[in-house]
């Protein structure tokens, strides 16, 4: 799934350029649907190897709907004069906890894989087509290239430096999200002897402030500017990753580390893409950006793994923190317009 996620990154760009946003949108949201519910039944029939090759392009489904709603997103920001896409991404969080909820209940009822995603998946089919008339045709088109004189095309010049940056900030606020979700509950439980539920509590917090923060942190970086946004809350998720590795073994202090870690990097994924989304050739751009999160999300948890077996888990916290400063330090390039 991780390979497909960035091939399909990579390749989606060129392809919204080509063919805009709306095209993508209905034609790979039912055919993502289709395939979980296809690997459902291939992982209760122990079918390893049409799994993994049905999972690999599950993963480029992934990254291509991922940066066309993006870019709309984007496209939508720029026709309203409003900062929208932590909202929009607060809308993602509310999702995930919504399925979350949902895998709960049918494992408690003993439901199979598959009419436990089956649910999900037609709801991600069909609500695209509802939808339909909403979504505007041509986002993400591009102007054919023009040429030089001797008929060969110019380049386009979508590419920069403040990319790098961008894709820096990114990776390092989105490595302190999915480190938290990851390992935030067992540095509750080994660091603090927290018992199961005040651990999950600790977590649920963390979540508690992200989803806050990213359905009113948008009209902030309006007042203030996206760089300045993204500056202050990394600034107070360094401060809650610090407060949960020096807290123990008081959990009041952790669970306040907790919320903030989670305010701190709720801003990072939808303003660095906004921030990217910015320009022309914003599909190129947003998807450079969104390679670089999805990076650190799908190779950061299990890498932070690895150094918490070595330092302990709680130790293991101060690179998230330092991730974390590295954010704040390049978030100043995501400008300071103010709305």
């Amino acid at each position: 799934t991780g390979v497909g996620s960035i091939i399909g990154l990579n390749l989606v760009g060129r392809m919204i350029a080509r063919w805009g946003t709306k095209r993508w949108i209905l034609t790979f949201y039912p055919a993502l649907a289709i395939v979980v519910i296809i690997n459902s039944m291939l992982i209760e029939s122990h079918s390893t190897v049409p799994y993994i090759i049905l999972a690999f392009f599950m993963g480029g489904m992934m990254g291509i709907t991922d940066v066309s709603v993006n870019v709309d997103g984007t496209a939508l920001e720029k026709a309203v004069g409003k900062t929208l896409m932590p909202r929009m991404h607060a809308g993602y969080s509310v999702g995930t906890l919504a399925g979350s909820g949902w895998g709960a209940l049918a494992a408690a009822g003993n439901f199979s894989l598959l009419w436990t995603v089956l649910p999900l998946a037609l709801m991600a089919a069909v609500l695209p087509f509802l939808l339909a008339r909403h979504l505007p045709a041509g986002i993400g088109v591009e102007a054919a290239e023009e040429n030089h004189t001797d008929g060969t095309p110019k380049p386009a010049h979508w590419f920069s430096f403040v990319l790098v940056l961008f894709g820096l900030g990114i990776l390092g606020i989105t490595l302190a999200e999915g480190g938290a979700g990851d390992w935030m509950a067992l540095g509750f439980t080994q660091g603090y002897h927290a018992s199961a539920p005040n651990a999950g509590f600790g977590f649920t917090l963390f979540f508690l402030g992200m989803v806050l923060v990213r359905f009113y942190g948008g009209a902030l970086a309006d007042r203030i500017g996206k760089g300045r946004a993204l500056q202050l809350f990394a600034a107070i998720g360094v401060a809650g990753v610090l407060m949960v590795i020096f807290g123990a073994p008081n959990l009041i202090v952790g669970w306040i580390g907790a919320a903030l870690w989670g305010a701190g990097v709720a801003l990072g994924f939808p303003l660095f893409l906004s921030a990217a989304g910015e320009g022309e050739n914003s599909a190129k751009r947003v998807g450079f950006v969104a390679t670089w999160g999805y990076g650190a999300f799908l190779a950061g948890p299990p890498l932070l793994g690895l150094l918490a077996d070595q330092l302990g888990m709680l130790n293991m916290f101060f690179v998230i923190g330092g991730f974390l400063l590295v954010a704040l330090l390049v978030a100043g390039a995501a400008g300071n317009k103010r709305a």
